[in-house]
């Protein structure tokens, strides 16, 4: 029915008089060109939703960062990882027997590293202010501690059921956030536990052609992808609870604003799709995008998150000029960074190393 070109099909139907949706299509078509989430928010808004209502609101969001895919690892470690999960899957035969960072990186960085890489000791010279290791804001909820600079999981490891059920649901990305949550759902019927150790414990890949694919590339990303498909679990979790005092509103505020971690920006993102959903959440829902976003702008180092975040709130309803600016400037200064280090070796405090043997 519709080609692989999203922008075709929407022109098409906008410019369709019989097409019930052309107000969506439009809507869609701007906020593609644009990027202002009102446009977004608005094909939802449509006086009559149905299906079709979604399958614009998925082709309005194709091939975009959250609403689409998650975005890729930026982490040193897990460029590490993925080049030597590359050269083994590959057929090379490669034994590491230590990698060094010259600052401390996110928990589930480190762990995908060594499920991609096999065990090894990880030598993290320090921990700038703000301490990774310190939540943002305290909370009953914690999937990592830390034993001095080893992260661990906080959380028992979940069952073999649960790991079963993740890499069948989440072995895709989204066509959609709602498309994903409504994906999600057998998910939320997991114990709460097991979907806490799946956010720690990192279990591998499905056995299957498009992971086999991305193990000889980019095998970590597996690890970053299926942790917001948990959270959306987790946003079915106890769904008869009133929001304001659910659990599964507890529990992703708290992995939001907990330690820095992959695990915050896919707390979020399932906020945000809540919010999408639900328009009432969405006033708070911003707030809590923004301040997590203000709370990685704030910290005087490098932040590995901070560009996923400015990537989110770009795509949170009630997103606001300022949030915007900030966002767009984060991504700005983040993309003449990348030209500035392209032509240059990294600067002596910045630069990472590993050493390997065989």
């Amino acid at each position: 029915m519709f080609s692989a070109d999203p922008d075709a099909d929407l022109r098409q139907m906008a410019d369709d008089s019989t097409f019930l949706h052309r107000d969506a299509a439009r809507h869609a078509m701007r906020f593609r060109a644009s990027g202002d989430v009102a446009d977004l928010v608005a094909v939802l808004d449509d006086p009559h939703p149905c299906g079709m209502t979604d399958l614009v609101f998925a082709m309005a969001g194709a091939k975009r960062p959250w609403l689409n895919w998650v975005p890729m690892p930026s982490e040193a470690i897990t460029n590490v990882a993925n080049d030597i999960g590359g050269r083994r899957a590959r057929g090379e035969q490669l034994e590491v027997t230590g990698l060094g960072l010259s600052a401390a990186e996110p928990a589930s960085a480190i762990t995908a590293c060594r499920r991609v890489a096999g065990p090894m000791d990880i030598g993290i010279a320090e921990f700038p202010p703000p301490d990774i290791r310190t939540p943002v804001r305290p909370g009953r909820y914690a999937v990592w501690r830390y034993d001095g600079t080893e992260p661990v999981p906080a959380v028992p490891a979940p069952s073999a059921d649960a790991v079963r059920l993740l890499q069948k649901v989440g072995g895709e990305p989204w066509q959609s956030p709602l498309s994903g949550y409504d994906k999600a759902t057998p998910l939320g019927e997991l114990p709460l536990g097991d979907l806490l150790g799946l956010l720690a414990h990192l279990p591998g890949p499905p056995d299957t052609p498009r992971w086999q694919h991305l193990a000889t590339s980019t095998p970590t990303y597996w690890y970053r992808l299926m942790q917001p498909w948990v959270c959306l679990g987790i946003l079915h979790h106890a769904g008869h609870e009133p929001w304001p005092t659910s659990i599964r509103r507890e529990v992703l505020v708290d992995l939001a604003f907990g330690v820095e971690d992959w695990v915050a920006d896919a707390a979020l993102f399932a906020l945000v799709t809540a919010a999408y959903r639900e328009p009432e959440l969405r006033a708070e829902v911003r707030q809590l995008v923004r301040a997590r976003l203000d709370a990685a702008v704030a910290a005087d180092r490098l932040v590995t998150i901070e560009e996923s975040l400015a990537k989110l709130m770009l795509v949170t309803p009630g997103c606001r000029a300022d949030d915007r600016a900030l966002a767009t400037a984060v991504l700005a200064r983040a993309a003449q960074d990348d030209e500035d280090e392209e032509p240059q070796p990294a600067p002596a405090e910045k630069r990472r190393w590993w050493r390997r043997r065989g």
